[in-house]
Order: C-alpha cells, then structure tokens, then sequence
C-alpha cells in the first residue's frame, strides 16, 4: 500500500513562525526562521512555495524541503499572496504620497524564481480582491479609474485588454477553463443595482446580466468549475430598523446566461455565510436571526435538505464535499457541527471555544481552529480535530497572529466509502480541564485575598444588614446569624427601654398613641371626576367577570384572586351610589 501523502501548516506569531506535519504526524520541522517579526506569511494555491515578509524583505522557500527559493530585497512589505500556479509574487507596502510628487507604486509583481520585479502599480489598500488572476495566469486583472484592467504578467506597463462598464465598483475573475469576469454596479437614484457577466477577452455583449434593489456593495461566491455565481447583497443600513447589520439578499448566475434566480430563504435576518459544494453543483448557506437555520441548496437554487436551526455563522465543505462543518465562531460559543453529506446525518459536535478560525485540510480528514491576536490576545493557539470528533493536536502559541494549511489537490487523498475512523498509533488529546473549582466570578483586585464564604454580603442591602450583627440576612422574629449572647442581651434590654418609655408616656397624657387613619380615595367633586371613577370601576368589573369564569371552569384560583371575586358587590354598589349622585354621566 503506497504511503499516505503528509499534509502540512505554517504559522507567524509575534515572536516567531513556525511550520509543522500535520496529523497524523504532528511535528514541527527544521528550518531556518528570521531573527525579527514575520509580517505575512502565505503558502502558493499549488502548495509548491511558501512566503514570508520581515521588515527588511521577503523571502520565497520550497515548502516540500524548506531549502531557499529567492529573495525579494523589498523593504516594509505587509502582504504577501502568489499567483494560481505560483509563478509571481504579489507584494504590497502601505501607499504613501510625498506632497511634491506623485504616490509611490506599492503594490509589485514579482518572479517567484528570481526574485526580479515584473512590474508595480500604486494601491491604496489591499485585499483578496486588490489584484486577481485567471487561472491560467494569462492575465492579472485590477480595477483602475472606474474600468476593469487585464494585463499580460510579461508585459505589465500597458494592459492588454479593458472592460469598461459605466459605475463599476467592484469586480470578480472566475476560476475555471474559460475564466469569465463579473462586474458590480451599486444602486444610483433610482436605478437598480446590477451585476454582469463577461467572457475574458470578448467584452462586446454580457453573457448574463441582473439587476436588484438594496444593494450597496457585493460578495461574489464562484464555483470552483466557474460555471456558476453566487452574489451576496449587502446595505449599510436595515431601513425597517430590524437589523443593526443592514439587509442582505442571495442570488443565483449562471455564467452561460440561461439561468437566474434570487434565492428564497425561509427565515428573516441576514446572511451569514455561502459555500460551495466543491464535488457537486449544490451550496450551503447560514442565514436568520440567531440562532440561525443552515441549509443545502441545488443547481436551481431549490432547497434539498434541512441542516437544522443552532448558533452558527460559518460554514466549510471539507475538499472532496462529503463532511460539511458549521460553526458558530467570533461573538458565539465556538461549536462545530459536522454533518455527513452522504448519509445526511450528523456526525459530531465539536467544541472549538474562542475559536476565530476553521479551515479543512487539503485531505479532508483534519479540521483546524485557532484561537488569534488581536482579536483574544488569550489562550491563542491551535487545534485540530479527525472528522470523527477526536482532538489530535492542541497547540498553544502565544500571540497567533495567521496559520494557514499547506494547499494540495483533493486527488491525492482518495476519499473511501466510509468515513475512516482515526488511524492507529496517533496520540488523541483531551480538551484541557481546569483543576480549579469552578466559583463566581471575582474582580482582578480582589482575586489575591482569600475567598469569601458563603454567608459573606453580596450586595450594599447585604452589608447594611450585616454591620452590626456580621452573619447572615436578618429575618424577622428570629435571631440573626452569628449574633452573640451579649449582643442578643443587649439588643433585649433596649427594647424593653423603648416600651418602659412607652408605656410612661400613656400614663403621664392618659391617652394612647393615635392610630394610622386608612388611606380613602377621595369622593368626587363633579361630574368629570366621578366618570373617571366609574369607568375604573367598570374595569375592575371586568377583570372580575374573567376570573369567576376561570373558577367556574374548574380551575384553582389564589387567595387575592378569590378575595376580588367576592369584592363584586361592592364595586357595583359604589357604581350605583355614583350614577345617582350624579345622574347626568353618560356611561
């Protein structure tokens, strides 16, 4: 049996970078690490290389033998990203603009190789979508002056092809063969939305077109054969006040034009999270009010199975599509939820607390979430779950800032029939639990006295009552809690002060102290007053009804409710007496 193919994942933290076998092996390798802070580390889409920026340049390894490729003497670079096939690499530093001349270019193409420069444009901000590429690197494309700019990697000072589309604001190159791209057009007065599709290199007619209301900016999800989109709406702002994240809307392209759809969500709230079925032509998508409701979609956008209703906000297809994750990370308890797509059934919930990242390895049996700064600057570190639930790696790394798996096609890890358990000889780790007694919460600065008991005050009530006699709540009529005898004696002989004191004073006046006079309402003055008092009364009257109703079906009132039932009579003698005082008010 030929051998298993290892996967592998790199890190940066704030003191070091570190790049490891994944499960089952789970080591770090040798290599030669940088003196200073890492800045950026990414592995190429084809897992061949492995960057990393410092303060002084960038440096371009073999990721297979960690031996050096190149290096780029590029200073202050913050963001490091390959082309598909990892043939370039994309470079940015933070854009700046001396106040005599022109923005210095910060965004370069470099050759992976070489380390020689191809070309650089100026960019203000970088992302996923700052510079994107046709799979087969033919051309790179970036959104300048309000057009959709594609340019030849060996020819980089003029472009090579320009779609121009009126009030273009964002843009996406699909994956694929036959790379289509899509362009996003916001909402400007009165007309909608829209979102077009072309064919890279024939600009002249869309190949499919649609336009929508409520949609300020976009997210495209292509699938990885590129033939069909997902288009994730968003506005800043939820106009009917039910959202604080604004509205959000899915729709369905395909890229051939013959088809397109919103897609019906049955629960209202926003959108969380879209993904692809990798192996099928079938996404996922999180969406509602929390807790949210998961579910499958197919090619027509048609729900096909339920994925039930929990906190979640994220979700993963593993690379051959058979395991589904969803997570409830960031803000949420950091669940997971594994689901076989086969058998529709879940598999496991894992418990991945704190937890701000999950991604699948490339041979979809590993599932990784780490803990990362800024975001918790506490318990950062990584862990990695088998798909059958069990924990295989637990490590801690003080101040994670990024870790990313080693990418490698899906085609050599075959998947089996079944799902395979954990394979043999491997070190399953338990969650880590504190052997200290779990308690109530105590502030920072009270945290080195030693703990209270349980009769100690808890709230300035507590204390008030506790200042003389120091033990528990006072009850009337019954001693309080670690009083002493003296106390008690003491706190006897001056109430039997007060009533000796009492008692004289009755002796010396002959006449007792005056008792406290009920509290009446007052009899109304005129006819506006006494419609008020009846119309409260009519009220009562009615409560009343409805309770002897409650009774005389059988049910068991309370002491008050049955004490009002019998006040009936009352109510509609004082109603009465009012109407003939005042015989003018009309009921």
């Amino acid at each position: 049996m030929a051998e298993r193919q290892h996967t592998q994942f790199a890190y940066r933290a704030q003191k070091e970078m570190g790049v490891w076998d994944a499960p089952p092996t789970s080591a770090a390798l040798a290599l030669d690490k940088p003196a200073s802070e890492v800045r950026a580390l990414k592995y190429s889409a084809n897992g061949k290389y492995l960057a990393w920026a410092i303060a002084s340049e960038v440096r371009v390894m073999d990721a297979q033998t960690q031996a050096a490729v190149a290096t780029i003497a590029r200073a202050g670079v913050l963001d490091v990203r390959f082309s598909p096939k990892g043939t370039y690499v994309v470079t940015w530093e933070r854009f700046s603009k001396p106040a005599d001349s022109e923005a210095n270019p910060n965004l370069s193409i470099w050759d992976a190789k070489t380390g020689a420069l191809c070309g650089a444009f100026v960019h203000k901000s970088f992302g996923e979508d700052a510079i994107q590429w046709t799979d087969d690197e033919k051309y790179c494309a970036k959104l300048v002056a309000g057009e959709v700019r594609f340019y030849a990697p060996e020819a980089l000072d003029q472009p090579a092809l320009v779609l121009r589309v009126d009030g273009v604001s964002s843009f996406s190159v699909s994956p694929g063969r036959s790379p289509s791209v899509a362009v996003f057009v916001p909402e400007r007065g009165s007309k909608p939305a829209l979102v077009r599709m072309y064919t890279v290199g024939s600009f002249t007619r869309p190949t499919a077109n649609k336009t929508f209301f409520k949609a300020e900016n976009v997210e495209f999800y292509w699938h990885r054969l590129g033939t069909n989109l997902l288009v994730l709406t968003q506005t800043d702002v939820d106009n009917s006040g039910r959202s604080y994240y604004g509205e959000s809307s899915l729709y369905f392209m395909a890229a051939a034009g013959n088809f397109d759809c919103r897609v019906v969500l049955d629960r209202e709230g926003p959108i969380h999270d879209v993904a692809w079925n990798p192996d099928e032509k079938e996404f996922a998508v999180v969406y509602g009010y929390m807790p949210a409701k998961a579910a499958l979609f197919n090619h027509r956008a048609e729900p096909v199975l339920d994925l039930g209703t929990a906190p979640r906000n994220l979700v993963r297809f593993n690379p051959h599509g058979r395991v589904l994750a969803l997570a409830g990370l960031g803000n949420l308890a950091g669940a997971i939820d594994l689901w076989d797509r086969k058998s529709k059934s879940k598999i496991c919930t894992i418990d991945a607390h704190g937890a701000s990242l999950c991604a699948w390895g490339p041979d979809g049996r590993y599932l990784m979430a780490a803990t990362l700064s800024p975001r918790l600057r506490v318990d950062n570190g990584i862990r990695i779950w088998h798909y059958t639930g069990a924990m295989v790696l637990r490590q801690p790394i003080d101040e994670l800032f990024h870790v990313e798996w080693r990418p490698a096609p899906a085609a050599q890890f075959p998947q089996r029939a079944s799902l395979s358990p954990v394979p043999q000889g491997i070190a399953v780790s338990s969650p880590a639990v504190s052997t200290k007694p779990a308690g109530a919460y105590r502030p920072p600065h009270a945290r080195t006295r030693p703990a209270a008991d349980s009769s100690s005050p808890r709230s300035l009530s507590d204390m008030a009552e506790r200042k003389v006699f120091g033990g528990g709540r006072i009850v009337p009529g019954a001693a309080p809690i670690g009083a002493s005898p003296d106390m008690l004696a003491k706190a006897a002989e001056k109430k039997r002060t007060r009533n000796r004191k009492k008692a004289k004073d009755v002796a010396t006046t002959g006449e007792a102290p005056a008792p406290v006079a009920a509290v009446a309402l007052a009899e109304p003055e005129n006819e506006v007053e006494a419609l008020k008092r009846v119309r409260q009364l009519k009220k009562k009257v009615t409560q009343i009804n409805a309770l002897a109703a409650r009774r005389d079906a059988g049910e068991a009132l309370e002491a008050n409710q049955l004490s009002k039932i019998e006040s009936r009579s009352q109510i509609d003698a004082e109603i009465a007496d009012l109407l003939t005082k005042f015989s003018s008010i009309s009921t």
